[in-house]
């Protein structure tokens, strides 16, 4: 089915189903607030030096879990002073900020962080911008990574264009209603980490453009809502490749924080999987110990806030 014809079908849907959700203010009550300090403060003494993350203590660092870090922190009360030197590193280290949804994410770090206004970000901006075709298509770019670039544009006030691509975005959905990371991948399986993600930044982003535009978000999030309902687990996680999966369970409950539902259950599940040695959460992955990768996905969902309560808090 064409693109067109799908985005026609889905309204026709979206109309009958007479779906009526409207974007959640998204309270800003706890914000700046941390009630788990010391998984916090484990995840911020992973960045080496205090500049950057290095996930798999190689030598590499890892920019994407770096300004994913900087980002979860912020909304718990780290602030630019927190960062001066992760700040100055990513200044340095443009040239690994290459792809699309890396430059959305460092222009959304940046408006986190207060340091919007400099030179680097604001290239960055003009280079995303310059990679958008017409339509709103995203080269190269997978399901999560557009869901960084609609943030990074309305990090930018730049709403005309993220209305664009999150059209595009919406019209990516799998036959269930769930998202993959790259849309029609036969060999991979709908995931509940970018199906939050992409229930997120719809539901955000139905506020946005024409009438139309608007029914095709808030029908297209809805139903990844409903996906992430059938898919959930004992009613408070997710899992991914059967075994249990905390950074899902956190982009899921983030999406749930959007509607302005009961979050708890799963801020309470995230919390049993805090090691209680140093405070880092625990994956399966990680042989008993720390992850900081989950962790690093995990800050707000502990804290039940998501990306959208930074952006309102950050953007007037």
């Amino acid at each position: 089915m064409s693109t067109t014809n799908k985005l026609r079908t889905v309204i026709v849907f979206a109309i009958a189903s007479a779906l009526t959700i409207t974007l959640a203010s998204c309270s800003l009550s706890g914000y700046g607030k941390d009630s788990n300090p010391k998984t916090s403060q484990w995840l911020y003494s992973q960045l080496k030096n205090g500049e950057y993350v290095d996930q798999y203590d190689d030598g590499q660092a890892d920019i994407g879990i770096t300004m994913e870090t900087m980002i979860q922190l912020s909304g718990v009360g780290y602030d630019k002073s927190k960062f001066t030197k992760a700040i100055a590193w990513l200044k340095k280290n443009q040239k690994l900020i290459k792809t699309p949804g890396l430059k959305a994410e460092y222009i959304f770090t940046a408006r986190a962080l207060d340091f919007f206004d400099d030179k680097t970000v604001q290239k960055k901006l003009k280079e995303l911008k310059s990679v958008i075709a017409a339509d709103g298509t995203v080269p190269d770019t997978n399901n999560f990574s557009y869901c960084w670039v609609i943030y990074g544009l309305l990090a930018a006030d730049e709403k005309e264009l993220a209305n664009k691509v999150s059209l595009v975005l919406a019209n990516q959905f799998e036959e269930s209603g769930g998202y993959k990371y790259v849309y029609g991948d036969f060999s991979a399986s709908e995931a509940s980490d970018v199906t939050g993600f992409v229930a997120m930044t719809l539901k955000l982003t139905s506020v946005l453009g024409n009438e139309t535009d608007q029914s095709m978000k808030t029908f297209v999030a809805g139903r990844a809502k409903v996906w992430l309902n059938k898919n959930k687990i004992d009613g408070d996680h997710w899992t991914s490749f059967n075994e249990i999966d905390p950074s899902g369970t956190a982009y899921a409950a983030m999406a749930y924080r959007t509607w302005e539902n009961d979050t708890n259950p799963y801020s309470e599940w995230l919390k049993k999987q805090v090691n209680p040695k140093d405070g880092g959460i625990i994956s399966p992955w990680s042989d008993g110990l720390s992850d900081v990768f989950s962790t690093s996905q995990a800050i707000l969902a502990l804290n039940n806030l998501n990306f959208t309560d930074i952006l309102k808090q950050k953007v007037k």
